[in-house]
């Protein structure tokens, strides 16, 4: 069940989990704690085992019918009866479509029609964000800047697409061996929608929502550059910026922009800081700090310095 709290005198809801969110603000789903069986294939794809599961989904590492290795998502039974997750799911398929194949895991093979509609993507080897910070600690130096870089180059190549993604955060993020791939679209929107299939719920996971969201704006690209700028501290110093502890705690400090940014590299730190305003139109663009942030990791100095951002900025 959400948590209902109030913010200015306006009562939001916003899902308690500290996971992924997607799907799970819907109302007429009821979670179950039956276990779920284990298929054996999925679209012709012979499932070896389960590497990760979700409040909508689990995904499962399989083979296909020439044995090479895919990772396909499907949605659990309980979600797969709801007729909006299964629109949430379909606009996911049409979205990975249109999404280029180098900043994300290429969608191979889809089925939405099915009991258990499911998707099929290249298994890309290679952990988490989250899961190579928790078993190794931050990520340092050249391998901090290439990452910054690189998931600021995939955010950006997101937006040419026009697609808004809304669920940035350490579990969604893969650190593959040619740069960072964006996963699940779960959440993700068309920039050119004019309005919002969720209308009046928060989707995504506390501590990444951008402020906006918070008063009820449609999340747009600046909202990605808000998690670009959480995931960066994160990758930084092991920390989760906003912290833990209640989610009403949390959410204040997202909206009072209280990131704890301490050990972020001077080098990225204006940066994020710049990312990580709370007003969306003081934020560079994810074009911008792809510029700014390749110029860092090559050696230039950036044709713009973060701290003058929004006096330069004509948006």
């Amino acid at each position: 069940m959400p948590d209902w709290f109030a913010f200015g005198g306006t009562f939001m809801a916003v899902s308690g989990e500290l996971g992924t969110v997607p799907y799970a603000l819907v109302d007429d789903v009821e979670s179950t704690d039956e276990p779920e069986e284990e298929p054996e294939q999925i679209g012709g794809h012979r499932i070896v085992e389960r590497i990760g599961t979700g409040g909508a989904a689990a995904v499962y590492a399989a083979l296909d019918s020439a044995g090479h290795w895919v990772a396909v998502k499907v949605l659990h039974p309980m979600v797969a009866a709801n007729t909006t997750c299964r629109n949430r799911f379909a606009r996911e398929v049409a979205l990975l479509r249109e999404v280029a194949d180098t900043y994300t895991a290429p969608l191979l093979d889809a089925d939405i029609h099915t009991e258990r509609p499911w998707l099929a993507m290249r298994y890309i080897a290679g952990p988490t964000v989250g899961r190579r910070v928790d078993a190794e600690g931050p990520l340092m130096g050249v391998e901090l800047l290439e990452f910054a870089a690189g998931l600021a180059e995939a955010v950006a190549a997101l937006h040419r697409a026009g697609i808004v993604h809304r669920d940035l955060k350490p579990g969604n993020v893969l650190l593959a061996g040619d740069g960072p791939k964006i996963i699940d679209f779960g959440i993700a929107r068309r920039t050119s929608e004019t309005g919002d299939a969720d209308s009046g719920k928060i989707l995504g996971s506390p501590g990444w929502i951008s402020p906006e969201q918070f008063h009820h704006r449609v999340p747009g690209p600046a909202a990605d550059v808000f998690a670009w700028g959480g995931l960066v501290a994160y990758a930084a110093t092991g920390r989760r910026p906003f912290g833990s502890g209640t989610l009403r705690q949390t959410v204040e400090r997202v909206l009072h922009g209280e990131a704890d940014l301490r050990g972020t590299p001077s080098l990225l730190l204006p940066w994020v800081q710049a990312a990580l305003d709370t007003d969306p139109d003081r934020r560079p663009a994810a074009a911008e700090l792809a510029a700014a942030i390749g110029a860092l990791r090559d050696g230039h100095q950036p044709v713009h310095d973060a701290r003058s951002w929004a006096s330069i900025s004509s948006r």
